[in-house]
């Protein structure tokens, strides 16, 4: 808009140059000069002339075409004045559009920003209730298992509840052990077997000057329904003296 402005300004300017130019070539016709004149005929005998009006002063210097060319730079100077209003009244205008413009763009941009805000909390809370719903479902997943492994345990129990009392075995062993026998209680102790353990009582027993050896049979006949191919620790056996038990 300002350089639409600048171009009427300047066509404004060249046409009043060109006004003045064909001013000058073509000033206006003077009126002729006013021939002489004669005696009027009602003149006085006495001889004196009668009184004629005085015309209007004139600035000294100034003729017609002079008068002429004042007037119109006059005009042009009234045209100018007016066509700078207009101009800066438009140039006012030209701002205040500037500056809505910038509102218009501030504005959009805040909206950008919201928007953008807007749509990066809405894709988190996608991504929040995919999570919560994954977790549900492996939940629902673990609880399924957790009651099949519920189901499997109690129908080992009902199966154990329903089964038999398995008969007590000894061993092929006839001879019971007597009810008062003399005996030594050991606890066992984590990777002791059967055999290692009467090795070291055996032992013991000898350097006490006991004679004789104790044996599993014997171990087995002290401590009934003992499986001796699977001790368990901190069990506790009962490990006879030598020659208590036959």
């Amino acid at each position: 808009m300002r350089s639409q402005l600048k171009i009427t300004t300047w066509i404004t300017v060249v046409g009043f140059g060109a006004f003045l130019i064909a001013a000058q070539e073509t000033p206006p016709t003077p009126e002729p000069p006013a021939s002489a004149k004669s005696k009027p005929k009602n003149a006085s005998k006495t001889g004196k002339a009668p009184k004629t009006k005085k015309a209007p002063p004139t600035t000294p210097g100034t003729t017609g075409s002079d008068r002429y060319f004042l007037e119109q730079i006059r005009q042009l100077r009234g045209e100018m004045e007016e066509l700078k209003g207009a101009y800066n009244l438009q140039i006012r205008k030209v701002m205040a559009l500037e500056t809505q413009v910038r509102t218009l763009r501030t504005a959009n941009e805040t909206l950008k920003r919201e928007n953008a805000l807007k749509f990066a909390s809405n894709e988190s809370i996608d991504k929040l209730a995919a999570k919560i719903m994954e977790l549900d479902k492996n939940r629902l997943n673990d609880l399924d298992i957790t009651n099949k492994q519920i189901d499997a345990i109690l129908k080992t129990v009902k199966k154990l509840a329903a089964a038999p009392p398995a008969t007590p075995r000894h061993n092929g062993n006839t001879n019971p052990a007597p009810a008062d026998f003399k005996a030594r209680e050991h606890v066992v102790q984590s990777g002791e077997f059967l055999s290692t353990i009467l090795e070291a009582y055996n032992a013991a027993f000898k350097a006490e000057g006991l004679s004789g050896r104790v044996t599993q049979s014997q171990v087995l006949k002290a401590n009934p329904g003992l499986n001796p191919n699977r001790l368990l620790v901190r069990q506790k056996l009962l490990i006879p003296l030598p020659g208590e038990i036959k």
